[in-house]
């Protein structure tokens, strides 16, 4: 049976083959058709072919808000620029989950990073880059008292002070200043890779300022160069007129032992200095070293005061600490530092209060030391914070590093707080304060004692107007500028807004210090209490503290 169906099988195969090799023969000799190549279609990436699916944008918005330190940093967000840090960007919460950000600065490395998540609806996701210093280039940070001085680098114009140059090679620069009234400057100033670069110049006038006396510089052998309050002013023997105050002398000479001393110059005084430079090497003989002959002066200052130094100062305090808070803070918790003098210094507080530095007070730093009291339990630093938050201005205070039970009187200048900073420069006056018995000074601040003649009160009084553009009151009378040229009403007026509180001033009408308590404001009025000198104790005490 089997054999039966190979046989058919091969019967059908030997009939069917002949035709299929001829269907076969007939494909193969058709033609190709021909194509016009300009009907061909172009590329696939020509065709455009809509996404199925395309992602929604719009609706819910959140931000990144990107910050820098240093600020005033370019930010650059998914290759565009943006603006400057501290910058707020604002993205679709549907948007593509990825961003790019890079934040670029002169002198400073830049700093990238890639951002794999959107903000949730309504939500700020912060950014914040810490840029290191590009090692190749830093900046030169140059300031001058008075401002607006005209800066020449390498001989090349670079604008007026205050004025931050960037993009400086590691080197050493040559530095012009001029300013028409003052004498021009000149200096080199090394650019160096591990410093903030920062120089203040304080220009000699043409002219004599309004309260000045001249130093005389000398020094064996000559041609030292001068560096008098960090500033460069030409080499020895050298004749300067300088403001009234506490000035640093510095003499260099190459061979030579620095030379380092201080002199205090007073209105229409000629003093000299004499330096005996000693070689390097040897120790220093005992030779009168410095000798300072100065013109006769009486014991008692002229007067009225000048504060011009301490202006100075305080702006150079303030162009620093604006600079870099934190070395400006280190400069003047320096005792050997450009802060610290015999006679004038700098402090600063925070603006609740606390001291941040004092060249001469370390033990105090970090103390709030308005909740400390001296032996007339006035708070320290009150009315200094209460004066810096309206404006600034100059005032008497006790000094809270004096351990004398008498205190010691210091003339202080408040500059505006600014930056959270209360940045004061004081004068010690060498003037202890009066020590007041407790009846005297809680009567003295008594709200039931409401009259100032009455017979055995240790006070006098008086209410001026709340309003300090009004005149109709005695208080620009009586609280005038004192003998030291200072009035207490800009200090009355702050404590006043603040709740009241006690005070030091020299007595209306006389010449002694004492204790004033300022009253808040009551119906557009002031009452200010102040010890007249029946009230006084000159009795030792111990200080209070609270």
């Amino acid at each position: 049976m089997n054999r039966r169906y190979q046989l058919v099988f091969c019967f059908l195969v030997i009939l069917i083959y002949p035709a299929l090799c001829q269907v076969v023969a007939e494909e193969e000799s058709i033609p190709e058709p021909f194509i016009d190549p300009d009907d061909m279609p172009g590329p696939v990436d020509d065709i455009f072919l809509p996404d199925p699916f395309p992602p929604v944008i719009g609706g819910d918005v959140g931000w990144f808000r990107i910050t820098s330190d240093p600020s005033h940093a370019e930010v650059i967000f998914d290759g565009s620029l943006v603006g400057y840090t501290p910058i707020t960007v604002e993205v679709y919460t549907t948007g593509a989950p990825y961003h790019t950000v890079r934040i670029e600065k002169s002198g400073y490395k830049p700093w990238s990073r890639e951002l794999h998540e959107n903000p949730a609806a309504g939500e700020t996701k912060t950014i914040h880059a810490t840029l290191g210093p590009d090692p190749c280039c830093k900046s030169l940070r140059i300031t001058s008292a008075p401002s607006g001085a005209q800066i020449t680098l390498n001989g090349v114009y670079q604008g007026t002070t205050p004025k931050t140059i960037d993009n400086l090679v590691i080197g050493t620069y040559q530095v012009t200043l001029t300013r028409s009234g003052y004498e021009t400057w000149h200096g080199n100033i090394q650019v160096r890779p591990d410093s903030d670069n920062t120089i203040y110049v304080v220009l000699e006038p043409s002219f004599a300022p309004i309260t000045s006396g001249t130093l005389m510089i000398e020094s064996y052998p000559e041609g030292a160069e001068i560096v008098l309050d960090q500033t460069s002013r030409g080499t020895t023997p050298r004749t300067l007129t300088l403001p009234e105050g506490s000035h640093t002398l510095v003499l260099n000479r190459a061979g030579y032992q620095q030379y380092t001393t201080s002199v205090f110059t007073r209105d229409k005084e000629n003093a000299r200095i004499t330096a005996y430079l000693v070689p390097v090497g040897t120790t220093p003989v005992q030779t009168p070293i410095p000798v300072i002959v100065a013109s006769p002066v009486s014991d008692a200052p002229s007067y009225p005061l000048s504060y011009e130094s301490l202006t100075v100062l305080g702006e150079k305090a303030a162009a620093e600490a604006h600079q870099n808070r934190n070395s400006f803070l280190a400069a003047v918790n320096d005792p050997q530092g450009v802060f610290a003098g015999d006679t004038e210094f700098v402090s600063v507080l925070a603006e609740n209060g606390t001291l941040l530095a004092d060249p001469a007070a370390e033990t105090w730093i970090g103390e709030e030391i308005a909740t400390y009291m001296d032996q007339n339990t006035v708070p320290y630093g009150q009315a200094r914070q209460a004066l810096a938050r309206h404006g600034g201005g100059m005032l008497y205070e006790n000094y809270y590093n004096n351990t004398s039970s008498a205190g010691e009187l210091l003339i202080s200048e408040v500059r505006p707080e600014e930056d959270g900073l209360i940045i004061t420069t004081s004068r010690r006056m060498q003037t202890a304060i009066p020590i007041l018995s407790e009846a005297t000074i809680a009567s003295l601040t008594s709200v039931s004692e409401t009259d100032g003649n009455k017979t055995g009160v240790p006070y006098q009084q008086l209410a001026v107007p709340a309003d300090p553009n009004d005149t109709t009151g005695q208080g620009g009378t009586i609280f005038e500028p004192d003998r030291n040229g200072i009035s207490l009403l800009p200090v009355i007026y702050a404590l006043a807004s603040e709740g009241g509180g006690l005070m030091y001033g020299i007595e209306p009408d006389g010449t002694d210090i004492t204790l004033f308590y300022v009253f808040p404001e009551t119906d557009g009025q002031v009452l200010v209490r102040w010890v007249s000198e029946p009230g006084r104790e000159h009795t030792e005490g111990e200080l209070i503290h609270s």
